[in-house]
């Protein structure tokens, strides 16, 4: 063989193994990509040399068998690692890293550990996904044992947490990391989770403490640190106990709508008030709430055209300023076995290692199995005790405002304008160090209202962040600990009246036949000119004047629908008495879950909650598909197009011919309808990366989604003059043909979704450190679902298809029986890339299958693959 048809070979068949191909590479196979790559002698083949290490990681997270060529490859990798080290290594790295590297960064989760701070020994089990089981005596010891076993898989990622919401990301990191920091300094978050611990009760305090505790036991006591520190040359700092506060709160702080706010302001400048009113209806008048089950929202089209005018009069120097989950839970009366079923997903970009961690947790004062964030404490979100089951959503709730701010300079200090007088600004000199670079010094300043984000108040101007996660303090804490030890629904809806944010749509279920939903966090009362732009500070027309009651947050229990689901809709209906926001999800998967659930009379299982899980169906899809029955084309590969859609029914399978051509389709009818209602602000939009909170891709969605509305009445007053939807849609599948002939072949038959809809995760320093990527990064899975439909699959227009909204999650809770209960990661319970665990999860969750939330203490044991003991010294 030529030497460059080795190389070749060896591309080829690596590209099989990067497509994930679901048959695996035989042994004859992956000796030939071998011997090409031993073989080849040259540059190419020294860099294929590297994705052996791939291989191998490849096997071991997929758990796909390869006979016994793995000492082969071993050996491989052992023979050409000095031609690894020849590759281009960046400047910023004195040394490579290998596979034997990451393999030696792995933490020992099987010796007994002699450690300060425990008051009895503590079991801790591991079971074949690498999940921890933790055993105590005493409330304290089942804390600090989570935060050891926490920090043992998870150090760097809560480390990597702790210094972006500190604003210290730059003095790991260098320069790359400044513009995080001088974004994330101004809103003090150290500041604000300082407070909250002050306030929160003993108990929550005394959680903290052990679990900030048991992190440290681990950092003194480890003979490894995880990988990336020797990446940055870096060693982690103690944890204290608020660093667990300030950790959940860079996590969750930008689901708000301070982004959106700006981004209106800013389009009322461009379009004008009225148009840019015009885009704003608020949330459609048949669109399904959360309570009551199964009603629609009924009320008129909002107004916000005299708030947009006045932003566009009173702000004109803002031209110079530079979401998803799905919840469900079902009555007993609907399941086989009398008790109510809980199921979800949570809706979030895939982070490297996954953002949530599952742990089971055993004292007697409680026990628990669920997703914990790791650094923080408990198990808040989705999760189940021995009573009780939970699971929530994101609320869509506006709960951070923006306030436009007048400052002056009298006698060399700041002052801002207030009702007629001239109060002092709080101005501060902040410190971002940077890594092998010039400390940058950053002026901070706080009005009444929060820090300012935008603007100069130099100038004279500038935006006031106010949020009621860091306006004040407040013991959201607390009700961590109390779910923990709740022992009936009651109690679970209690434990959360201390909750602040993000506001959430929260279900629960218990072991008693009780279920039922609430709204929960803290959401200010203020004027309605608030809800829309950023408002005059100065004026004190627009001050927060307390909250909505707790008591009187959307809830229902045990609702005579038999059933309450949330997916980021309406959590009630348009007679509420509190404003709440303008605007919430389209109820696509709302309505597609609701469906289903409906269709299960008295014998529900916890394989028909799974099944919703898998549920991908676009309803969008069917509407282009019912428009799609007027054309007649004449051309014969649009014609074929078009003949292969009016077959399909609308699901968005990976393996689907059908799924590809409107997927794309749609891409194309997304950016008309975003151009025809955006003008000269659709490129930013359409530049923006999907996610909650975003402002300008929140709203380019909400308009879609009308736009799909619209498509059903075969209304074309969302396009441009002289355009329909018959031809709009006709020119989207004829662009998507193109385009996939390109990218996928002439044969329509040999397309699929997951050809080009795909996974892609990424470790956040394989960003900074390319040459790592390649031990860093898991590989890319093919996947279903796409925006629009309950399995999600959403991705931005700015690298199409690439997967960047998903299940980052999913569980399933019986009370009935909790050794029935199911959950996956789309990823692993590990986070060190060399562990088997850092990924092994990653094909059965693209594949919608689940593994078993082991409960019962003997099962454990039964299925242990590790077992550690920590022991007091």
């Amino acid at each position: 063989m030529r030497n460059e048809d080795r190389v070749l070979t060896c591309a080829l068949l690596w590209h099989q193994v990067r497509q994930c191909r679901r048959e695996p590479l035989t042994s004859k196979e992956v000796v030939c990509v071998l011997l090409c790559s031993m073989n080849s002698g040259n540059v190419p083949g020294k860099r294929l040399s590297q994705s052996w290490t791939e291989v191998v990681r490849y096997f071991g997270y997929l758990s796909v068998p390869c006979d016994n060529i793995t000492l082969e490859i071993t050996w491989s990798l052992r023979t050409t690692n000095e031609n690894i080290d020849a590759c281009d290594i960046g400047a910023r790295m004195p040394t490579s890293i290998t596979l034997a590297d990451l393999q030696a960064a792995l933490p020992d989760v099987t010796s007994a550990v002699p450690v300060e701070g425990l008051e009895a020994p503590v079991d801790v089990i591991r079971d074949r996904w690498g999940v921890p089981h933790v055993r105590a005596t005493t409330e304290h010891d089942v804390f600090f044992a989570q935060g050891f076993v926490t920090a043992q898989d998870r150090l760097w990622q809560m480390d990597c947490d702790r210094q972006r919401a500190l604003g210290c990301w730059s003095k790991l990191v260098g320069t790359v990391g400044l513009s995080e920091d001088r974004l994330m300094r101004p809103f003090a978050l150290a500041r604000a989770a300082r407070a909250d611990y002050a306030v929160s009760s003993t108990a929550a305090q005394a959680m903290l403490d052990a679990y900030a505790a048991g992190v440290n036991a681990f950092i003194a006591t480890t003979q490894t640190l995880p990988i990336e520190y020797r990446i940055l040359e870096t060693t982690p700092q103690p944890w204290e106990s608020w660093h667990c506060l300030a950790v959940y709160k860079i996590r969750n702080m930008f689901m708000g709508t301070y982004e959106m706010k700006l981004w209106r302001a800013r389009l009322a400048l461009t379009l004008g008030p009225e148009r840019a009113a015009a885009l704003f209806r608020g949330y459609p008048e048949d669109g399904l709430v959360a309570v009551p089950p199964g009603d629609t929202y009924r009320g008129p089209p909002l107004d916000c055209l005299d708030a947009l005018a006045k932003a566009a009069a009173e702000f004109n120097w803002l031209s110079e300023t530079d979401f998803g989950s799905n919840a469900w839970v079902l009555s007993g009366a609907r399941t086989e076995s009398g008790k109510p079923l809980l199921a979800g997903d949570s809706h979030r970009a895939l982070d490297t290692p996954n953002v949530y961690y599952q742990v089971h947790m055993n004292c007697p004062a409680f026990r628990v199995s669920g997703y914990a964030l790791p650094g923080l404490p408990g198990a808040p979100h989705f999760s189940h005790t021995a009573y009780v089951a939970w699971g929530m959503t994101h609320g869509v709730a506006d709960y951070q405002d923006l306030y436009v701010e007048r400052f002056r300079t009298e006698s060399c200090r700041l002052e801002y304008s207030y009702q007629d007088t001239w109060l002092p600004a709080e101005v501060s000199d902040e410190e971002l160090e940077v890594h092998e670079g010039e400390v940058e010094h950053l002026k901070v300043v706080r009005t009444r209202h929060g820090p300012i984000i935008a603007g100069d108040p130099a100038a004279g101007h500038g935006i006031a962040f106010s949020h009621t996660g860091t306006n004040s303090a407040t013991a959201w804490v607390n009700t961590i600990h109390e779910l923990l030890v709740a022992t009936t629904a009651d109690e679970v809806e209690e434990s959360l009246r201390e909750w602040t944010e993000p506001v959430n749509n929260f279900v629960y279920a218990d072991v008693h036949g009780e279920f039922g939903y609430r709204y929960r966090g803290r959401i200010p009362l203020r004027t309605m000119a608030n809800a829309w732009s950023a408002v005059p500070g100065w004026t004190g027309e627009h001050e927060w004047d307390g909250q909505i009651p707790f008591e009187e947050l959307p809830h229902a229990r045990n609702p005579e629908a038999g059933f309450v689901v949330t997916c980021n809709n309406a959590p009630t209906g348009a007679d509420y008495p509190y404003y709440i926001n303008t605007f919430f999800a389209p109820d696509f998967r709302a309505r597609r879950i609701t469906a289903r659930l409906q269709n299960l009379s008295g014998s529900a299982t916890v394989s028909d909650m799974a099944a919703i899980h898998a549920d991908r169906v676009s309803l969008p899809a069917r509407v282009l598909i019912d428009r799609l029955k007027e054309l007649d084309s004449s051309e014969p590969q649009l014609a074929r197009a078009c003949d292969i859609l009016l077959q399909w029914n609308g699901r968005m399978d990976r393996t689907s011919a059908a799924a590809a051509i409107y997927g794309t389709a749609r891409s194309y009818l997304y950016e008309e309808v975003i151009k025809a209602e955006l003008g000269p602000m659709s490129e930013e939009a359409l530049g923006a990366p999907t996610g909650i909170g975003r402002g300008a891709a929140t709203h380019a969605n909400q308009l879609y989604a009308e736009a799909v509305a619209a498509m059903a009445a075969n209304d074309g007053g969302r396009l441009d003059p002289g355009q329909n939807w018959p031809d709009l849609i006709e020119r989207a599948i004829a662009s998507a043909v193109s385009e996939l002939r390109n990218r996928l072949g002439g044969d329509m038959q040999d397309w699929t979704w997951g050809a080009i809809h795909h996974t892609r995760p990424r470790h956040p320093l394989s960003r900074i450190f390319p040459e790592h990527a390649h031990l860093l990064d898991p590989p890319e899975i093919p996947a279903d679902g796409d925006g629009d439909t309950p399995q999600a699959g959403g991705y931005s227009m700015v690298d199409r298809f690439v997967q960047t909204l998903m299940s980052v999650n999913r569980y399933i809770h019986d009370p009935s029986d909790w050794r029935r209960s199911r959950w996956i990661v789309p990823l692993g319970s590990s986070g060190h890339p060399g562990s088997l665990h850092f990924a092994d999860q990653a094909r059965m969750w693209a594949d919608v299958q689940t593994i078993p939330q082991l409960w019962e203490w003997d099962d454990i044991v039964e299925a242990a693959e590790t077992r550690q003991t920590l022991i007091p010294r």
